[in-house]
C-alpha cells in the first residue's frame, strides 16, 4: 500500500467533476471576454522565478536539478512564465493580448483547507493596453468568472499600491520589506521595520491607510493622511470605479490595505473573498504590474489576477451550487446474448452523437441492469430485445418516472437529445385521428 505525497489529493468522480464544472465555468467565462487559452511548461528555470520574486521564493518551491545540473523547479504560479512566453515569442502579436490559462501549480507550504502543495489555477493577463481599460476589463472578467460558477456571497476589494510606494520614499529593498508587513498585517513587525529605517514617525499614518476600507469616503481620508501622495492614486480609483459601473459592478469596497507587497505591482491591486471559507476566505487577486522588463524585455503596462479553483469548489460546495458529473443520457441494455451485438451498435450510434451513453458489460439480465442503471443515475434505458429488434425499435425507459415507450432506431437520438416527439414506428395500423373541437 502507497499512501499520496502530503499536500496532495486524489479526486474521485464526483470531486473531479466538481473542479471540472469550476474549470469549464472560467474557461467559458475567459472566452467570452475575448481571451485567448496559452500552455506554458510545468516546469521552469529556478532563475526565472528568482527573477520575479526575490530569492526568498526559493523557499516555497519544489526545486530540483535535471540530468544535465541545471536548476528547474515546478511552477508556483503561471505569470511568469506567461511573461516569459511573451517577451521570447508573443511580442509581435497584435495588443492588447488577452491571454489566460488553466492548469496545476506546486508550493511547498502547510497544508490546510484551501491550501494545497499541489492546487489548480484559473490565471488571465491583459498585456499592452492602457491601464484604466485593462484594469476594468480584468476586474471584470474575475467577477464574471466566479458568477458564472454561481457564487453569490462575494466580497470584492480594490486597492492601489502607488500611494503608498510614493508616501514611503525608500530604497527598494527596504520599501518592499515594509509592503510585505503591510501585506500580511504584521503591524509590531511594521513598526520595528519603520524604526529601523529611521521613521517610526510614519507608522500611524501608514497604518490607519492600511486599515481604511469602505465606500468613496475612504479615499478623501486617504489624501487627507497622505497628502500629494495620494492624489494620482485616490483620481485614479474613483475613474476606476465610474468605469466599473459601466460593467454594471457597483457591489465592491475600496480596501486600501490590499497591497499585495510584490515588487512588479505599480497601481491598482484587488482582492476576492468568499467569506464563508473562515480564515482561508481569499479565492483570488491581482492588479496591475510591469514585469516585462524585469524578466528581460521592454517595459510594458500589464494587468492580471489569478483565482484558486480549489478554494472555488470549496466556496461552491458551501453555497449549494450543482456541481454534479453530467449524467448517463442512455444506459443500453441488451435482453438475451443474442442482443449484444445490437446493443454495441446502438450504444455508438449514441456517442458519435454526441450522447453520454454506455452498455451493459457484465452480461447482466435486465432487472439487474435497470438497478445499476438506477445507481449511476442515467436518465434512460434502452432496452433491446429480439421483439424490438424485429420492428426496428427500442424500448425506451425514463428512469426517473419508470415510463416506457417504444421508439425507432433512427428516431433515437432525436428522443434522448429532447428533440420533440419522436416520430411513430409504422405498425401497419392506420393512424386514428384526434377530436378536434370546433
Amino acid at each position: 500500500m502507497f499512501e499520496r505525497p502530503r499536500g496532495t489529493r486524489d479526486f474521485n468522480p464526483s470531486q473531479a467533476a466538481s473542479h471540472r464544472f469550476v474549470e469549464r465555468a472560467f474557461r467559458r467565462t475567459a472566452e467570452a471576454f475575448g481571451c485567448r487559452e496559452v500552455l506554458t511548461p510545468t516546469f521552469e528555470n529556478v532563475e526565472l522565478f528568482k527573477a520575479k520574486s526575490g530569492p526568498g521564493i526559493l523557499d516555497e518551491m519544489f526545486t530540483f536539478k535535471d540530468k544535465g545540473g541545471r536548476d528547474l523547479a515546478l511552477r508556483p504560479e503561471f505569470t511568469a512564465s506567461i511573461i516569459r512566453f511573451y517577451n521570447s515569442e508573443l511580442r509581435s502579436e497584435p495588443k492588447p493580448l488577452k491571454v489566460f490559462t488553466l492548469g496545476n501549480c506546486f508550493r511547498y507550504e502547510e497544508p490546510q483547507m484551501g491550501r494545497y502543495r499541489e492546487f489548480w489555477q484559473w490565471n488571465c493577463e491583459i498585456i499592452g493596453a492602457p491601464s484604466l481599460e485593462s484594469d476594468s476589463d480584468v476586474i471584470a472578467l474575475a467577477d464574471a468568472g466566479l458568477k458564472q460558477v454561481g457564487l453569490k456571497k462575494t466580497e470584492l476589494r480594490i486597492g492601489h499600491i502607488g500611494m503608498l510606494r510614493k508616501f514611503l520614499a525608500f530604497p527598494p529593498h527596504d520599501q518592499a520589506s515594509v509592503l510585505h508587513l503591510l501585506d500580511k498585517k504584521r503591524f509590531a513587525d511594521l513598526k520595528t521595520a519603520l524604526a529601523r529605517l529611521g521613521a517610526e514617525q510614519l507608522f500611524d499614518i501608514v497604518s490607519s491607510v492600511a486599515q481604511l476600507k469602505g465606500g468613496p469616503e475612504v479615499l478623501d481620508k486617504a489624501q487627507s493622511l497622505l497628502g500629494q501622495a495620494a492624489k494620482e492614486a485616490v483620481e485614479y480609483l474613483r475613474m476606476l470605479g465610474g468605469q466599473l459601473a459601466l460593467y454594471g459592478i457597483k457591489d465592491f469596497v475600496y480596501d486600501l490595505g490590499v497591497v499585495r507587497g510584490l515588487d512588479y505591482y505599480t497601481g491598482m491591486v484587488f482582492e476576492i473573498d468568499s467569506p464563508n471559507l473562515g480564515a482561508e476566505k481569499q479565492v483570488g487577486g491581482g492588479g496591475a504590474y510591469t514585469l516585462t522588463n524585469v524578466l528581460g524585455g521592454e517595459a510594458t503596462s500589464s494587468t492580471g489576477f489569478a483565482i484558486g479553483i480549489d478554494r472555488v469548489v470549496l466556496s461552491a460546495g458551501q453555497e449549494g451550487v450543482r456541481m454534479a458529473p453530467r449524467p448517463l443520457d442512455a444506459y443500453v441494455i441488451p435482453i438475451g446474448q443474442p442482443m449484444r451485438a445490437k446493443a454495441f451498435e446502438i450504444v455508438m450510434h449514441l456517442r458519435m452523437a454526441g450522447l453520454c451513453a454506455d452498455v451493459d458489460l457484465m452480461g447482466r439480465g435486465p432487472s439487474k441492469n435497470l438497478d445499476y442503471a438506477n445507481s449511476v443515475k442515467a436518465r434512460t434505458s434502452v432496452l433491446i430485445g429480439e421483439k424490438e429488434a424485429a420492428k426496428g425499435v427500442v424500448a425506451l425507459r425514463d428512469m426517473e418516472s419508470g415510463k416506457q415507450t417504444e421508439v425507432s432506431v433512427q428516431d433515437l437520438v432525436a428522443a434522448l437529445k429532447g428533440g420533440g416527439e419522436p416520430k411513430a414506428h409504422k405498425t401497419g395500423k392506420k393512424p386514428t385521428r384526434r377530436a378536434t373541437k370546433p
